[in-house]
């Protein structure tokens, strides 16, 4: 299985309206339109004829009509040329689906299973599209390890004179990777305080799990009381799904979910949900800013000098060699960046 062979969510499904739309998916260029009769197409973004971008063309008659020479393709990538009628040409094509308002996508002969995002119990607050200057490998090694949250984040973190007291666990399967981190809240505003029904010292908790087929990461983030230990505030399902774009871009899909404060009031109503939504936009803007001043984007992790939060860059880059790229990793990267 190569990285193409999973389903990969890449187009709002807001944004697909009369007039076909390019995207971009490991380096590949697809176009995707609606052929009017209820169908969604996705095909590679190049006539079959002299290579145009069909993504500048146009749709009627059920057909996607390239703009160079008129040829028109169907939602399967049935081709017909209007000058030549008896040739048969056909565009590679994908499969589509519609869900969680975004369209996905993969290839037609890919037997890779949809993610199945278990959110029973908890409200959908919509979805955030973000893309990162970096590629796949340092985008997800941001995105796993809390100790940059000290210096990075507004919100969800920790203070970095208390960083010694925060304990984090490694656990891993052949096809993912969990990440268990616990300690105290850093330093927030009464405001936040008031709005979120937290304060400076309560526990907490960033639980999450990384899956390869495709890259997402399901996150739990929610707190404990300083002194109770019982759970109190919201809690928050972030689901973040990494698409590389290309070799050195990677895109960022995160669906946003959450379980109202039961003690709440109108804490729930004056947050959620434009205010959840704000506040998540607002903390992976803070990891884009980051992310774009590295001195050095390379997927390599030889020669770094890692700390007891690093052991997942390894683990990770592992599973994208076995499971996301379908190719072995050319060292044993289990063990890499073990404390």
């Amino acid at each position: 299985m190569g990285c193409m062979d999973h389903w990969h969510p890449v187009l709002a499904a807001k944004n697909l309206r009369q007039k076909p739309v390019g995207v971009r998916l490991n380096g590949r260029e697809l176009v995707l339109f609606r052929d009017g009769r209820g169908q969604i197409g996705a095909l590679d973004d190049c006539c079959v004829h002299r290579r145009m971008r069909l993504s500048l063309g146009s749709v009627s008659g059920g057909r996607l009509h390239c703009m160079y020479h008129g040829w028109s393709y169907d939602s399967q990538g049935n081709g017909e040329s209007p000058a030549t009628p008896k040739m048969y040409a056909c565009a590679p094509h994908y499969d589509v689906c519609e869900k969680y308002d975004w369209l996905w996508v993969k290839p037609t002969d890919a037997r890779a299973e949809f993610p199945a995002l278990d959110v029973a119990g908890f409200e959908f607050a919509g979805t955030l599209y973000h893309e990162m200057e970096a590629p796949l490998e340092i985008v997800l090694d941001n995105f796993t390890e809390v100790e940059h949250t000290p210096t990075t984040h507004a919100l969800l973190g920790y203070s970095i004179d208390r960083m010694p007291e925060v304990e984090t666990k490694v656990e891993s399967t052949a096809n993912s990777v969990r990440v268990f981190n616990a300690g105290p809240q850093k330093a927030i505003s009464p405001v936040v305080a008031a709005v979120f029904g937290i304060h400076t010292g309560d526990r907490f908790v960033d639980d999450w799990t990384t899956y390869f087929s495709p890259v997402y990461t399901v996150y739990d983030q929610y707190w404990n009381d300083e002194k109770t230990g019982a759970e109190k505030g919201i809690r928050w399902r972030n689901v973040v799904f990494f698409n590389p774009l290309d070799a050195e871009r990677t895109g960022l899909v995160t669906f946003a979910f959450y379980k109202p404060d039961p003690q709440g009031g109108w804490r729930n109503w004056l947050t959620f949900k434009p205010g959840l939504l704000w506040f998540v936009d607002r903390e992976i803007r803070l990891d884009q800013e980051m992310v774009s001043k590295l001195a050095d984007k390379s997927p390599s992790i030889e020669g770094m000098k890692l700390s007891r939060f690093d052991r997942v860059l390894g683990l990770n880059r592992a599973r994208l060699a076995s499971v996301y790229r379908g190719t072995p990793a050319a060292t044993d990267l289990v063990g890499q960046g073990s404390p």
